[in-house]
């Protein structure tokens, strides 16, 4: 098995695509498989395309997806948990909702068509509306992302989002606490600490996404902090990949032969 890793495609379609076709990935092929280490949505204008080139992907069984914390996003919004405008103006989740409803501004035109000024109260009126309108078009994408599971793992590597607890007996199991979550959805929200962390839980090698190989650098001294390429730790413990796409217009694509000691990278 041929496995094709990627993270953090945030809403950019063709970059993804371009990233595929470079790396060679053939999604007809038995034995090459997409792994997605979470955040498809949110910031790209294309979180549509990507989401149903992923779900077509998983559903033939060719790819596999790892919850992200932008996932997490997306679910508080479409089953009623939170409707914090923080994420839909600052984190993209603005660019997610506006794709999903085939609109360019789809809250601003609400408030003009409903004569609202755009207020907390007005956003909590139309993001009802915009959810239940969500739901009834794409009925399968709330339980979905609701089942995706929270880690990747084969004989040699996991493929994580944030990080792992590497202080859990079994770091299946984690036991963290960060801002006001637990366990796997504290870990989603990793501050690049992960990275130097000791890892004594497992002998696998850890893939990483969420936080841009480019800030890594600059916070352990890494190299060019505009340097956004696949990250190897020094000990080869820890592999970063998110390219920050948003940022970049690239996606880093990881490859592992299964049955090799070696991997490839394709930075596009």
């Amino acid at each position: 098995m041929k496995y094709f890793i990627v993270s953090d495609i945030h809403g950019h379609y063709k970059e993804l695509k371009q990233a595929l076709v470079d790396a060679h990935f053939n999604p007809y092929k038995e034995r090459h498989k997409l792994i997605v280490l979470g955040d498809m949505f949110d910031r790209g204008e294309e979180s549509w395309k990507v989401y149903k080139f992923i779900k077509n992907l998983w559903d033939k069984g060719y790819a596999y997806v790892v919850r992200g914390n932008h996932e997490k996003f997306l679910i508080d919004y479409l089953d009623g948990t939170s409707i914090n405008p923080f994420n839909y103006l600052n984190n993209g989740t603005k660019e997610t909702f506006d794709d999903f409803l085939r609109s360019t501004s789809a809250f601003e035109f609400w408030c003009i068509e409903h004569e609202e000024v755009p207020t907390f109260g007005a956003f909590a009126r139309w993001l009802k509306e915009a959810r239940e309108q969500i739901n009834k078009d794409y009925p399968e994408l709330l339980s979905w992302l609701k089942s995706l599971p929270r880690y990747w793992e084969n004989d040699k590597y996991i493929g994580v989002h944030g990080g792992i607890d590497t202080k859990a007996a079994d770091w299946h199991e984690p036991h963290c606490v960060r801002y006001n979550l637990t366990d796997w959805d504290a870990l989603e929200f990793d501050d690049g600490s992960f990275f130097s962390k000791a890892i004594l839980n497992t002998d696998k090698t850890v893939i990483i996404g969420h936080f841009g190989t480019g800030h890594l650098r600059s916070m352990y001294g890494l190299g060019d902090k505009d340097d956004f390429s696949i990250l190897r730790r020094g000990d080869g413990r820890v592999i970063a990949i998110d390219g920050c796409v948003a940022k970049t217009k690239n996606v880093n694509v990881l490859t592992i032969n299964d049955n090799e000691d070696d991997f490839g990278e394709d930075t596009i």
